[in-house]
Order: structure tokens, then sequence, then C-alpha cells
């Protein structure tokens, strides 16, 4: 018996039900892994006890009992369109005083609290307001593409996400019971679009939800190395401030559900490559005369050699590891130098942005503002003009280093990353099955009061600028604006005031604002602009959804209807 059956026998019983399946769901079969989970998310789920939840693609159910017996819903309604998993679920739905209710559901009424009305599973709108019952939604969408002719967003975890924030901007579906909380499993790749942990990850998807959730990781395998990474010492920042509010909070975690954080600062102390750790352990082993320089020789004190390395005549040929620490230091030395380089632009950059936050501060006199306004054009201008002399890979680097400090610099910072309250659980990949791929748990809390509210119109507006905006490859800043409608730019930027306001995520250098660190109070401000502009393009009045259950995507006049 592999050793994940034995450990978690719900695995065995899986693999026997689905032994055909090229790529079954991922299922969640650790019960400790479900009782942790449940923990740290104790204290803001008491508020839920006796609520009515409604759980689509429970699986094998492990994680739908585990979250029924702490809450004890008045009812729970699982909906799993695979009727293979009823064996699992029929003990739940047989027990004694079950409150439990089974529908094998797919499609459009999943997503439509009518159809639930109308099977007299759930109450209506105002019987649950009566009853003061509050809806907790849970899901398990991991690893299951989408059938849609967009094909930008191809999982349906993602397609799920989009369409539970174009609810709550109009307190709609479930969202017309009150704010609806939702609590979602998804792959680590799934997770990444919609909880990016650098702006380079910042696209649509984290555009949507920003406006009304607040969206935390609460459990997960241990963090991969991705393409993108922002500097070491905002992540250390970062998690030094998580562990502040984890202290002032008594929020605790499993010593074996916890990142070694000694071992992930050691990482983090130069630069995210693997590399670092063992040129360190070369140059400590050469240094302290543990590692040899020369062949057939004892370790001995570093000497002189050539800069080629070729060996001369009736000399000793050098060691592998002395010519491997060669080769890193090397590189090392590379690096530094450019990131060196770029810390004397971005440390112009910050000489702006500071001058920029004094002349408006509260309480400036005009007079001593107008001066300071003076001042930093014209080292705007002096930054331009230096940034103008570099290559196109050097200001790449330099803007997305930007970008991730402007990002972190923000209060509160505008990655919802970096806002979490605790670091998220770490999770083994045998305590799901199949183990080759684990899960991630997503906790979407919907903003009370909505900050963002629109019409219909105008969150169409709002996923359109934030889809042709941030949906695009690269640092592009909002002069995009004018590619989507001609002298749009200047038309709605002046008309956004959080655009040129530092304390709101602004600058005085408007086109030096890139679209990934966009807020979402200047996509909402461009929203407004745009609904009230007299010249936009008359093709999108042609093109509002129909209803919650379409995604739209407007791209040059084209609609698309998604499944």
């Amino acid at each position: 018996m592999p050793p994940q059956f034995a450990r978690h026998p719900l695995s065995k019983q899986l693999a026997k039900v689905f032994p055909s399946l090229k790529k079954p769901r991922i299922e969640v079969v650790s019960p400790r892994l479900c009782d942790d989970a449940i923990q740290r998310l104790a204290p803001s789920l008491a508020q839920y006890v006796g609520c009515t939840i409604v759980d689509m693609n429970p699986g094998a159910g492990l994680w739908s009992s585990k979250l029924h017996d702490f809450l004890k819903p008045r009812r729970h309604v699982l909906v799993e369109p695979n009727q293979d998993y009823l064996p699992f679920l029929q003990p739940l739905l047989d027990a004694p005083g079950s409150r439990y209710k089974y529908k094998n559901w797919d499609g459009e009424k999943v997503r439509h609290p009518d159809a639930y009305v109308e099977e007299g599973l759930i109450p209506d709108v105002d019987e649950a307001r009566k009853e003061g019952s509050l809806v907790l939604m849970v899901a398990n969408f991991a690893g299951q593409k989408a059938r849609r002719m967009d094909t930008d967003v191809g999982s349906k975890a993602h397609i799920r996400a989009i369409d539970f924030t174009h609810s709550a901007r109009h307190n709609r579906g479930f969202h017309a019971y009150g704010p609806t909380r939702l609590l979602m499993w998804m792959t680590d790749e799934e997770k990444r679009p919609l909880l990016p942990r650098t702006v380079g990850y910042r696209h649509k998807l984290a555009a949507y939800l920003e406006a009304s959730f607040h969206v935390e990781e609460i459990l997960g395998e241990a963090a991969k190395d991705t393409k993108v990474n922002r500097e070491d010492t905002l992540e250390i920042e970062s998690r030094r401030r998580v562990a502040e509010r984890m202290a002032k909070e008594g929020i605790v975690l499993p010593p074996d559900r916890q990142l070694d954080l000694k071992a992930v600062m050691y990482n983090l102390s130069q630069t995210s490559r693997n590399w670092h750790r063992e040129f360190e352990e070369l140059d400590e082993g050469l240094k302290s005369q543990r590692i040899s320089q020369f062949m057939g020789q004892p370790p001995g004190p570093l000497v002189a050699v050539g800069r080629s390395g070729v060996k001369k005549k009736g000399t000793p040929s050098l060691t592998p590891e002395y010519n491997r620490w060669r080769l890193l230091r090397n590189v090392l030395m590379g690096e530094n130098k450019q990131i060196d380089k770029a810390n004397q632009y971005l440390r112009k950059q910050e000489e702006i942005d500071k001058l920029d936050l004094e002349a408006h501060r509260n309480g400036i006199d005009p007079k001593t503002q107008e001066e300071l306004l003076v001042t930093l054009d014209a080292k705007v201008r002096e930054y331009k003009d230096a940034l103008s002399s570099l290559s196109q890979k050097d200001r790449y680097r330099l803007m997305f280093m930007d970008d991730d400090r402007r990002a972190f610099a923000m209060d509160p910072p505008l990655l919802m990353w970096d806002q979490r309250k605790a670091e998220p659980l770490i999770a083994q990949s045998d305590e799901f099955w199949p183990s080759k791929e684990g899960l991630s748990l997503l906790d979407f809390q919907p903003k009370i009061p909505q900050p963002f509210p629109t019409n219909s119109e105008q969150s169409t507006y709002f996923n359109m600028l934030a889809t042709e905006l941030m949906g695009v490859k690269g640092p592009n800043n909002i002069k995009l604006l004018n590619k989507i409608a001609p002298g749009a730019f200047e038309a709605l930027v002046p008309k956004v005031s959080a655009f040129t306001d530092p304390r709101r995520g602004g600058r005085r250098d408007v086109e030096s604002i890139r679209n990934r660190v966009l807020t979402p109070e200047q996509l909402y401000g461009l929203a407004m602009a745009w609904d009230k502009w007299l010249f936009k393009p008359q093709y999108l009045s042609d093109s509002m959804p129909q209803s919650n259950a379409q995604v739209i995507k407007i791209r040059r006049g084209v609609r698309l209807k998604v499944e």
C-alpha cells in the first residue's frame, strides 16, 4: 500500500472509485488538515454558526462534513454533479436529523439562488432576512477547465471568482441575501492571478477582486519559485509585518504547518537565487581552508591566478570547487553592478515621490506648495532625461522594481498578499488525492460597505478598463487608454483626482504610473468618468451584460458570451 494511502485511508477509497481517470478532481483527504484550517478560520467564522451553506463540488465530503460539524448550519446544500461521489455523501444525507440536501446540478443552475428556492433547498430572500441566516459558499473547482469562447481565462475557478465579484457589485445572486463569503479550493497555479505576490503577476482578475473583496490564502503548499520575483527586502519586510499582526492577534499556527522562516530569511538575505547559497558555502570553505584551491594539494591561503584560468606549464590544476566559486563570483559581481545601477535611479525616483508627498501634505500653504511643484517638475524632467539613456532591458527592470516598491509603500499595501493577517498554513502533497498536485484554500471576504458601488453599465466599464489596461503584457502606462478609444487619456485622467494625489497612489508625473499599480479607486474613477464621457465609443452601449451568468469581455467592439 502506498504511504499516502496508509496515512489517509480516504485516498485508497477514492483510487478504487476513480481508477481510470487521467486527471480526477483533487480532493482533501487529511482530517487533520481540515481541522487546522477550520481552527485558523474559527474567529471570523463564529458569526456563521447556524448559517446556510451552499457547497459546490463537495466530492468525497471530508471538508464539507468538518465545516458542517463546526458551524452546525440550518441547511447545507451539496451540489455535486458527479454522481460517482454519491456513495461518499450518502452517509451524510442519511444521518438522523440530517440537514444536508443533495443536487447533481451543473452549469447555470449552480449560480442562481432562484433555482435553490424553487426546489425548497433554501428560503427566499425575505424569509432568510427574517431568520437572520447568513450564506456561506464553499467550492472546489481545482484544475477544471472552463468551456468558454474567451480563452484569456481558461480556469473554472477564475470564472467563478469573476461571477462572484460581479454579483457582489450589484447585490445580485447569493449576494442578495447579504454580503456573501466564499471559501474556494484551487491549485497553486490558479491562485496566482487572484492573489499575486508581486506586481508582475497582478492582472485583471486581481483588479476585479480588489474592488469588492479581501482575499486571503488560508492554506497551501510551500511557496514555489516563480519566473517573476520582487526584491527580497520587500518580502522580508512583508513577513515581518505579518509576524507582528499574528502576535498582536494571538494567531498561532501548528509548528509543522509553519514555514521555516529562518531558512526563508536566509534565502532572501541576498536574492532569491539558489546558487547564492552555493556560492556562500564555497566562499566560506575556501576562506576557512576546508576546500583546496589546487588539485593534489592540501587547502591553504588563496593564491592569485590568471584571469583566464588557463593552466600554465608546471603549475597545478585548479579544483572544480574553486573554478565553480570563481564562476559564481563573477556572476554575482555582475548582478550586484546591475542592482547598484538600478538603485541609483530608484533613489532619484524615491526623492521625487517624497517631494510629491510633501507638496500634498495637509495644511501646506499655497505659495510653498507652488514652489515645491516647480522644483518637482524640474526633477521629473531631469529623471526622464536620465532614463532615456538606458537600454530597454534596463528600463524594464527599473519599472518592475519601482512598481513593486510603490505598491508596497501604499497604505494599505496595494497587493492583498501584503495585507494578510497570518501566514498560510503549510499543507503536504499527500494530504490531497491525487497527491501529484496540492491545493490552496482562498477566503473571499466581502468588503462592507461596498467601497465602489456601480450600476450595470459602470460595472461593465470597470471590467472593460481593467481588462484592457491590465491584460496587456509589459510595463505599459496609463496612456494605453488612447488605444482603447482616441483621446481617452486626455479626457478621463484629469477627471480622476487619485491620479495626481500621491497619498492615493498617484504621481505628479501621471504618465509614469504603470497599469499594474492602478488602484481600485483609480480604476473606479476611470469607469465613472467613462460613463459620463460624451464621446465614448457607441458600441459599448450595445454590449451590456444581460445577466450575472455571463462573463463579458469587450475588446474593440467584440462581445463574447461565455457559458
